[in-house]
C-alpha cells in the first residue's frame, strides 16, 4: 500500500523481521478457514522493522455470524513474541468512517490472507488522504488548542500554585501543535507514540523547528521562568504557523478560535 511517502522507518532496526514474519504466518495461519475474509499484518511487520520492543499486530476479518470462540483482543506470549491481534466484523469495516488515525495505521499494511480480493479492495477504498475538511478541523483544533494550553492553562496553573501541572500543559501544548503541522502536510494523523518520529521527517517543518521542539521537550527546572523558556519555543513555531493556517482555514484566528 504505502501511499504516504513521508513514513520513512529504514533507520529503524530489523534484527529480528524474519524471525517474526514466519511466527506471524504460522500464528494467523490458524485463522485460514471459513467465515474468515482475510488477515493482514500492521506495525513493525508491515513497515519493515523488528526489534525486542515490537509486537506482532494482526486484524482479522471475519464475517458477522462467524463463531471463533476466542476474545476478540487479546495480547498473548508466542514462541517468545509478543502478539497484539484483533477480530474485527469485515462488514462493520465496510460500514464504519475510519478515523485519521486507523487510516494511518492502514497505510502501511501486509496483507497475509485474502482469497477473494475483498481485503485490499476494503483497504484501497478507506485509506484515501486527508479530506479537506478533516484538514481545517486538525488545523482548528491543533492551532487554537496549543495555545490554549500553552499560554492559558499554563498561566492557570501558576496561579493555582501548581507549577509543575504549568509545564505538564505544555506537553499538551505540543502535541496539538503536532496535530496542525501533520495537516499543514496534507497528513494522516499517525498514532500518538510516533507523532515526534514522524513529524521530524515532514516535507515542510517552520524554521528551527528540531531545535525548538528540543526547547520545547526539556524541563531544567520546576520553575515560572522556564515555564516562559519552554512556552517561547512553542510560540516560536506556532507563529510561523499561523499565517499558513489562517488562510487553509479561510478565517484570522480570532474567529476561527470561536469554534472550538
Amino acid at each position: 500500500m504505502g501511499k504516504y511517502s513521508f513514513m520513512e522507518f529504514k533507520n529503524l532496526r530489523t534484527e529480528k523481521l524474519a524471525e517474526a514474519i514466519i511466527v506471524a504466518e504460522e500464528f494467523a495461519s490458524r485463522f485460514k478457514r471459513k467465515g474468515i475474509i482475510g488477515i493482514v499484518f500492521l506495525g513493525g511487520i508491515a513497515r519493515g522493522y523488528f526489534d525486542k520492543f515490537t509486537d506482532i499486530d494482526i486484524i482479522i476479518f471475519k464475517r458477522k455470524n462467524a463463531k471463533l470462540r476466542m476474545k476478540l483482543e487479546d495480547e498473548i506470549e508466542y514462541k517468545n513474541f509478543t502478539i497484539d491481534y484483533e477480530i474485527t466484523n469485515y462488514e462493520d469495516s465496510i460500514k464504519s468512517e475510519w478515523s485519521t488515525e486507523k487510516r494511518w495505521a492502514f497505510s502501511t499494511v501486509k496483507i497475509f490472507y485474502d482469497s477473494q480480493g475483498k481485503i485490499k479492495a476494503l483497504i484501497d477504498k478507506k485509506v484515501i488522504p486527508l479530506k479537506s475538511k478533516e484538514k481545517k478541523m486538525m488545523l482548528i483544533e491543533g492551532m487554537t488548542q496549543s495555545e490554549w494550553y500553552c499560554n492559558i492553562m499554563t498561566n492557570s496553573w501558576i496561579l493555582r500554585g501548581d507549577i509543575l501541572g504549568a509545564h505538564y500543559s505544555i506537553y499538551f501544548a505540543l502535541d496539538e501543535l503536532l496535530k496542525a503541522i501533520f495537516a499543514l502536510n496534507n497528513e494522516l494523523l499517525p498514532n500518538k507514540k510516533w507523532r515526534i518520529y514522524q513529524v521530524q521527517r515532514l516535507k515542510w517543518l517552520p524554521k528551527k523547528f528540531n531545535e525548538k521542539l528540543k526547547e520545547i521537550m526539556l524541563m531544567k527546572n520546576n520553575s515560572v521562568k522556564e515555564i516562559q523558556r519552554r512556552r517561547n519555543a512553542l510560540n516560536y513555531i506556532w507563529k510561523q504557523m499561523l499565517p499558513i493556517a489562517e488562510k487553509e482555514i479561510g478565517m484570522k484566528f480570532n474567529e476561527f478560535k470561536k469554534l472550538v
